[in-house]
């Protein structure tokens, strides 16, 4: 029998870690190629890990909701025949071998490993540790001591960290060999971490790990806020005409067409009002001292999922007809429902609307997706009585709300711009008219 080392690969360009957010397999289960293995997640797209090889699981690295660096061993597997080598992880031993490292009482321990393979030779550190922000935050998640990992150069990489995991398991599985074995849960029997002092849940108290997209979601929400300081703009639109309108439009559709919802339309309106407005179709790139405006308007359409907010992108809207945005937009929100978005449908946005149909409220104060520099956010369709000509008419109007990045948009322009859209909803046949 031998051992395959499966390591996290390289999902996407510029990506260095994921976030593994959901198991499909314990220590001691039986897999077959392609089965799937994981569900690892970056800021980009959710993608399903899947097993290379035949084999038993003998080693799962880490919990769900635990960041993995990539190309740092994930899965080990049994194998039948030789071993795998392990790449870039198995390093030739030095002239005078270092003191092989003792694994700590609070190190998890994981069952069913095979007999130990022969310790790798590296330097012991003593002192103070030399390692990434990425690697201590991955050592205190996995209650490690840094100080008692080997490492083969002046700092402790990822590899380090496995390797030390890995002799530690071995280690663990020899010394039990001969004491009886509780069979391990699906649960328990991934690697398992015990937080240092956590408080213990009150009763009737329930709590839930922020994993996944929630933590996405959370950390971007929090570093906007830290960093833009946002001011929203309110308008009331007149959308009577506008609703007229649609209702004509789905009236005299073809087959080949989808039924046109009020989204299309604003879309239409925005991409051709932001012509006129390049400041809003732009991302600040703050730390890099520059605003970038586009030709195209890619625009980030904020779907709401079993998971949490997904923000596909219709590409260079302004270049559709609001037949062919209409079809877009039902193609991106169903690939999201159905967690079938690629990293192309997910990238390169370059302002965002964002809007709860419905369920739109009176006002909507929505926040930037950094580094974009504004948010655009309609709100619900509500009948209104007004005063039309001396008389009491039943009007059908929508606030409309915009926030944007203070430190490169004015009040004054937001102001501006919104009255042009205000322009073309209300007389809706001057949206397609250049």
């Amino acid at each position: 029998m031998g051992q395959y080392f499966y390591k996290l690969p390289d999902i996407g360009e510029g990506v260095v870690e994921a976030e593994i957010t959901a198991w499909h397999v314990a220590v001691g289960d039986t897999v077959s190629e392609e089965d799937p293995i994981a569900d690892a997640m970056t800021d980009k797209a959710t993608i399903e890990l899947t097993s290379p090889v035949d084999g038993v699981i003998q080693f799962i690295a880490c919990e769900e909701g635990d960041l993995l660096a990539v190309g740092a061993v994930l899965v080990t597997f049994e194998i039948e025949g030789e071993d795998e080598p392990e790449p870039e992880l198995v390093i030739e031993a030095t002239p005078e071998p270092a003191a092989k490292p003792q694994p700590e009482k609070s190190q998890p321990a994981v069952q069913s490993m095979t007999t130990p393979t022969t310790p790798i030779s590296r330097s012991v550190t003593s002192g103070k540790v030399s390692a990434s922000p990425a690697v201590r935050g991955r050592a205190a998640r996995l209650n490690i001591d840094l100080s008692r990992v080997p490492s083969e150069g002046a700092r402790v990489s990822h590899a380090d960290l496995d390797a030390y995991l890995i002799a530690g398991a071995a280690s663990a599985a020899a010394s039990s060999a001969s004491s009886p074995q509780v069979k391990p849960s699906p649960a328990s029997s991934k690697v398992q971490e015990t937080p240092q002092g956590a408080d213990e849940p009150l009763p009737g108290e329930t709590r839930q790990k922020i994993i996944g997209l929630r933590r996405v979601i959370a950390s971007r929400m929090q570093e906007s806020k830290r960093n833009i300081p946002h001011f929203t703009y309110v308008e009331e639109m007149d959308v009577t005409a506008l609703e007229e309108m649609r209702a004509r439009m789905n009236a005299r559709r073809g087959e080949d067409k989808p039924k046109l919802t009020v989204l299309p339309l604003m879309i239409r309106a925005l991409a051709v009002t932001l012509v006129d407005w390049p400041q809003f179709n732009a991302r600040y790139e703050d730390q890099k001292g520059y605003v970038a405006r586009f030709d195209d308007l890619n625009l980030g359409i904020a779907t709401q999922t079993d998971g949490g907010l997904i923000v596909p992108v219709v590409k260079a809207a302004q270049s559709k007809t609001v037949w062919e945005l209409a079809a877009e937009i039902g193609r991106l929100a169903e690939a999201a429902r159905t967690n079938q978005l690629s990293t192309e449908d997910l990238s390169d946005a370059t302002t965002t609307l964002t809007s709860l149909g419905p369920l739109g409220g009176i006002v909507t104060t929505p926040v930037i997706n950094r580094p974009e520099v504004a948010i655009f956010g309609p709100n619900k369709i509500r009948e209104k009585l007004v005063m039309d000509h001396g008389e009491v008419a039943v009007r059908k109007v929508m606030n409309f709300s915009v926030s944007c990045d203070h430190r490169v948009i004015d009040g004054y322009d937001a102001a501006k711009m919104m009255q042009d859209i205000k322009a073309r909803l209300e007389d809706p046949t001057s949206m397609f008219v250049l």
